[in-house]
């Protein structure tokens, strides 16, 4: 199943798309389309089902290799609209001995490919039209007898989550690593699997753990060897922001806050003074969630704290033009926001905590009495037995994005961001809520506010992040059965509640290689 992709430049033309530099939005030619959007008080959405366009399938010997993306673990927008995911189809593993190590579940499989299909390059960046227009990353696995055989030469193991900032410069990161890295689009994609980060946080391999004398150095990550504490490793990091504004503390922009969460359980910022060139420990926030001095998960953890297991703790972070930061503590089902300047740094092994503006419950759950704001609960207005439904599930607060919003400026995104787009991935549905009251009023799937998982167009399976182009499209990436990304048009004009979002119908999943 393999076959050479290591290079794939759709045309130089649309190569020289993905510029560098806060360049490719035009603010005047742009405005009257954003007030158009500000004005879609409850927008509606329907699914766009050719997008995106068939995958590149090269030609090797005669055969043509279709590529597979497999899970695809994070999608984020640049300025230019053009449309980046990080995808797992090659982490693969690799076979020493008859053990098979460092594989994930992500990774093409036989019920998503045919004997000819190969993996997508690890990043694939799509143009607004659908079409493939770069591929790049290094696929390379460590080989045997090195004890992490099967685990990434280059690239963060577990592929997740991406960021394009303000100068175009892409992130990424793995919620099996240790790292989260930087790319020049512009040179990494003509060189394909040869493509090189400009700068990296942590070090690869290694966690914010127990070190293990053993050689095997993954066995630091993980929640179950979390220290939480370090200035210079991460321990899981799930998503990141970068912040084009001057930082709080040190006056300086391009700070990079971190979703520091599936072993550890922290926001944790590093700062430049160098223009992005390197990258500095500041500050952090956050700990494991404990009642009564046991680990816990529930809406009725202390404010500051994320839930104690499952992952995605936190899961997400972006950056409001209010000045606040928004971060998904997924196992919690809630979103709690935080000042800029929140936390310090561990000193002695200290984990500072902070307590929020605000926490965003996405629906409640029985029994358990959420704390801080106001206990509000999104689903108050929607149909009780279709609410009851939703809140049996778990991790709905798994990713989120604002609406509109043009991504990479982050803070300073000119827009209202007067939506909130919340990536439920536990009822296979994404949320529609109104950011002031913390209100769902519709949703993207087609079943409306209730439960919407299936493979048609319109339902979700395991959706799990979201990203917003400066035309109000939403694109939702999906992992584990879903393996795919939608995208989602505004209906322009609209300004009523979608409550079901009967306008969002598609006989086809939008993407060709499932």
């Amino acid at each position: 199943m393999r076959a050479d992709c290591r290079l794939y430049v759709r045309d130089l033309a649309l190569a020289a798309t993905l510029i560098i530099g806060a360049v490719g939005w035009n603010s005047a030619a742009d405005a009257q389309s954003l007030n158009a959007l500000a004005n879609m008080k409850t927008p509606r959405f329907v699914l766009d089902p050719s997008w995106p366009k068939p995958l590149p399938a090269p030609v090797t010997n005669g055969v043509a290799h279709t590529w597979v993306q497999g899970e695809v673990a994070g999608d984020c927008v640049d300025l230019q609209d053009n449309v980046y995911t990080f995808n797992r189809g090659w982490e693969v593993g690799v076979t020493f001995n008859g053990v098979l190590q460092g594989n994930q579940s992500g990774a093409i499989v036989g019920q998503d490919a045919t004997a000819s299909a190969i993996p997508s390059p690890p990043v694939v960046v799509f143009d607004s039209d659908g079409n493939t227009i770069a591929g790049f990353g290094n696929p390379t696995l460590i080989q045997g007898p090195n004890p992490n055989f099967g685990y990434p030469t280059y690239l963060p193991h577990g592929a997740h989550g991406c960021f394009v900032d303000y100068q175009g410069y892409l992130w990424v990161g793995g919620n099996g690593d240790g790292v989260v890295q930087k790319y020049n689009p512009q040179t990494a994609a003509p060189a394909g699997a040869g493509a090189t980060w400009v700068a990296q946080i942590g070090t690869l391999g290694q966690c914010d753990g127990p070190p293990n004398p053993g050689g095997l150095t993954y066995t630091s990550c993980g929640d179950a060897n979390s220290f939480n504490t370090s200035h210079t490793l991460l321990n899981e990091p799930a998503d990141m922001a970068v912040d084009p504004n001057r930082d709080p503390v040190t006056g300086t922009p391009g700070s990079v806050y971190i979703a520091d969460g599936y072993g550890n359980h922290r926001v944790v910022v590093y700062t430049t003074s160098d223009g992005g060139k390197t990258y500095q420990y500041n500050r952090q926030w956050g700990t494991t969630c404990k009642l009564n001095g046991v680990n816990h998960i529930g809406q009725d953890c202390p404010a500051g704290t994320f839930g104690a297991t499952g992952g995605g703790h936190p899961h997400c972070i972006v950056l409001g033009n209010d000045g606040l930061v928004y971060v998904c503590d997924r196992p919690n089902s809630r979103i709690q926001v935080f000042d800029k300047n929140c936390g310090g740094p561990s000193i002695s092994g200290s984990q500072p905590i902070c307590q929020p503006r605000r926490i965003i419950n996405i629906g409640t759950s029985a029994g358990v009495t959420p704390v801080g704001s106001d206990g509000n609960n999104a689903f108050r207005n929607a149909d009780p037995a279709a609410a009851a439904a939703i809140q049996l599930a778990g991790t709905r607060a798994d990713d989120m994005d604002f609406w509109p919003n043009i991504d990479p400026l982050a803070s300073q995104s000119p827009t209202s961001q007067h939506v909130i787009v919340d990536v439920d991935l536990g009822n296979d549905n994404t949320w529609l809520m109104d950011k002031a009251t913390a209100t769902v009023f519709g949703a993207l799937g087609v079943c409306g506010i209730i439960p919407c998982p299936g493979h048609n167009g319109g339902h979700f399976a395991f959706g799990h992040t979201a990203a917003t182009d400066s035309k109000g499209n939403l694109y939702i990436a999906e992992t584990v059965t879903g393996r795919r990304i939608q995208k989602f048009t505004p209906v322009m004009g609209n300004g009523q509640g979608n409550q079901g979002n009967q306008g969002n119908q598609g006989n086809g999943n939008g993407n060709s290689q499932q």
